[in-house]
């Protein structure tokens, strides 16, 4: 299951850079690819339930998809480099990015190893990821005057990673990520990790008891 799920996220973590080889002519993406290439990676090694290995440490798997990550992402950011991007903004965003996916696969390994912490990461999984991202393009379909675009706003909503890399990868995105965002993002993978950590010792120590 793992070597699939890595397998997909490496293929379309690439997609992008060997289109725009393949189709110079069709500008793919216009921001950030480093962005794009982590958003599969974000998707497909943070999804609940899948099945774990308990003689094998969670930590594994998570570094397993951190490392598997870092060639499209050094890839993509050297694209980035090249088309005039300031290497002291590009970086520390992409250290700091890579070590959210890091912090979601980890949980994701550990939920799988509980019920208790599995059911907890899935609506956490759901309310940060998929649920915040659908609220996020709802609003901005719908013509209310309280904008997510405004800047009150958008902390609240780069708890989500994937609107976090989607905010990066757009148009000039990298100039308008602001520290308070990437703050954000990593307090909350730190808080579902933990969270979930939390949940497994419990079960485990129950189980023994």
């Amino acid at each position: 299951m793992a070597a699939r799920v890595h397998a997909a996220a490496f293929l379309l973590s690439i997609v992008v850079p060997l289109c725009e080889v393949w189709l110079p002519t069709v500008p793919l993406a216009r921001g950030s690819l480093a962005a794009l290439a982590l958003l599969p990676w974000l998707v497909l090694a943070s999804m609940p339930g899948r099945c774990a290995d308990p003689s094998t440490p969670a930590w594994r798997g998570a570094v397993s998809s951190g490392c598997l990550a870092l060639p499209p992402l050094c890839l993509c950011a050297g694209i980035d480099l090249a088309r005039g991007v300031d290497t002291r903004v590009l970086a520390p965003t992409a250290a700091a990015a890579w070590l959210v996916l890091v912090l979601w696969s980890l949980a994701a390994e550990c939920a799988a190893r509980a019920p208790q912490s599995r059911a907890a990461f899935a609506v956490l999984w759901f309310l940060l990821l998929p649920g915040a991202s659908a609220l996020r393009f709802s609003l901005a379909w719908v013509p209310l005057r309280a904008s997510p675009e405004e800047p009150q706003r958008a902390p609240l909503f780069a708890a989500d990673p994937l609107l976090w890399c989607h905010r990066w990868g757009r148009p000039a995105g990298l100039a308008q990520v602001e520290l308070g965002e990437l703050a954000l993002a990593l307090c909350a993978a730190l808080l579902v990790a933990g969270v979930v950590l939390g949940l497994g010792r419990q079960a485990r120590a129950e189980g023994a008891a």
